[in-house]
């Protein structure tokens, strides 16, 4: 009886030693990029996200280059920035290969049966023809990976462009605010609503859409089927984005403050302008609260991941129905953003199921909004340069307010980007001190 007592005792606090371990260890970070662990994967504490790219590379054989150092910082931030050094680091804190190898079903369930499912066709004869190669399992297996690979692909070209704007900030933004402590703080790359931001300057202001535009064209280059298009085509999708962006990027980057949207990773007041030694010197018109109520809150009440964020980024740019597109890239144009929809729906319904049509849905409906805000946006700045309320900046009227009919050979700025290389610092004869910003 005794011994019975004894042992009951000792089981009961074997278990609840194991569940308070179990606890402790949900709450370790990833050891990979530091994120919030969801357990033990492949003999690592480590995230979703880890976990899946580690499987991926692995069942894929796929060899990655760093185009750096071989050095590259990985963290919950940018992770995505360098394949190469985020699967080093797996390698490194001991995620194991062959541990991947008893995975019988590596997307979904364990399967009850061995065999792939064959596709049976029936010849004239009436004989039955086996067509082995197609199995539905390893379809699906197959389906999934390269719908995720087109979001990490997204994932990793924003990063990158987030890195390029994070240097030129540093570079060209004078502020008694310590930029290299924000960034410590909080990344541009992090897709959370309340980063440490600064008041918005005048040059700030000006400075923010040249340098948002020519790092959106470099960040088009690598999208495709965009580096295969004829050069009339790529200045047509250019044109038919570029206002979208610079409502789009902003309002998704804005901090979780009342009454502010983010520009340049700076506040600006919707109250209608910002005065700067009293007088008004960015007028906000009725474009602002439009933007904070159509785009920036609907994005914060949805919490709207990264991975989502890059694919409307992605699907608004990617626009077939853009006036002028050639046949060839239409059918281009329809084939990617088809790609696209299919892996922001299989993000959706992996880690919501339950509310993914609704979410999938309300996502896509920030399109129409983004779109009709762009219109607005380039009635204002058309009033703005025809009245004489402030110069526009050469590049930024190129991509905006000309025609898309003009010539190509008329827009030397933007053809100038088009072959530029990375960098947000070598577009041509743009004057720093122009007063560009009282577009909105």
């Amino acid at each position: 009886m005794i011994r019975s007592a004894y042992y009951s005792f000792i089981t009961i606090a074997f278990f609840e030693t194991v569940f308070v371990l179990a606890v402790d260890t949900l709450n370790e970070p990833c050891a990979v990029c530091g994120d919030k662990s969801t357990g033990t994967h492949y003999g690592v504490l480590s995230c979703n996200g880890c976990k899946g790219f580690f499987r991926r590379t692995i069942l894929k054989n796929q060899k990655f280059t760093c185009r750096f150092n071989k050095a590259c910082t990985i963290n919950k931030n940018f992770r995505c920035a360098c394949r190469y050094c985020r699967f080093q680091k797996c390698v490194r804190v001991g995620m194991k290969r062959e541990a991947i190898q008893f995975e019988r079903d590596s997307i979904g369930p364990i399967k009850r049966h061995s065999e792939p499912i064959v596709l049976r066709t029936v010849e004239s004869n009436g004989t039955e023809n086996d067509n082995s190669e197609t199995a539905f399992c390893n379809s699906r297996l197959i389906n999934d990976t390269l719908k995720m690979d087109v979001i990490e692909t997204l994932m990793q070209m924003e990063a990158r462009t987030n890195q390029e704007m994070t240097t030129h900030q540093n570079l060209v933004i004078s502020s008694s605010f310590a930029i290299s402590n924000r960034l410590n703080e909080s990344s541009c790359a992090s897709s959370d609503f309340s980063q440490s931001h600064k008041s918005c300057s005048t040059e700030d202001l000006n400075e923010l859409p040249r340098t948002t535009l020519v790092l959106m064209v470099d960040w088009a280059k690598g999208l495709e089927p965009f580096p295969g298009l004829i050069i009339d085509d790529k200045i047509i999708l250019l044109k038919n984005y570029a206002p979208q962006h610079l409502i789009l990027v902003p309002a998704f980057r804005s901090p979780d403050t009342i009454g502010t949207c983010l520009f340049n990773n700076a506040d600006v007041n919707c109250d209608g302008g910002i005065k700067f030694g009293g007088l008004s010197a960015f007028k906000t018109s009725n474009i602002m609260p439009r933007v904070m109520d159509e785009i920036v809150w609907p994005m914060r009440h949805l919490q709207m991941r990264e991975e989502e964020f890059v694919c409307l980024k992605a699907l608004a740019f990617l626009h077939p129905e853009a006036k002028g597109l050639s046949v060839p890239a239409q059918t281009a144009l329809r084939e990617a953003r088809n790609r696209i929809l299919k892996a922001l729906y299989c993000y959706i319904l992996t880690h919501t199921p339950e509310e993914a049509p609704t979410r999938y849905g309300n996502i896509l409906l920030l399109a129409p909004a983004l779109k009709a805000l762009a219109q607005v946006l380039i009635e204002n700045m058309t009033l703005t340069k025809f009245f004489g309320f402030a110069e526009v900046d050469s590049l930024l009227s190129e991509f905006i307010l000309d025609s898309p009919t003009d010539e190509v050979t008329t827009r030397p700025l933007l053809r100038s980007a088009l072959r530029s290389a990375t960098t947000a610092t070598t577009c041509p004869d743009i004057d720093t001190q122009q007063h560009v910003m009282t577009i909105l």
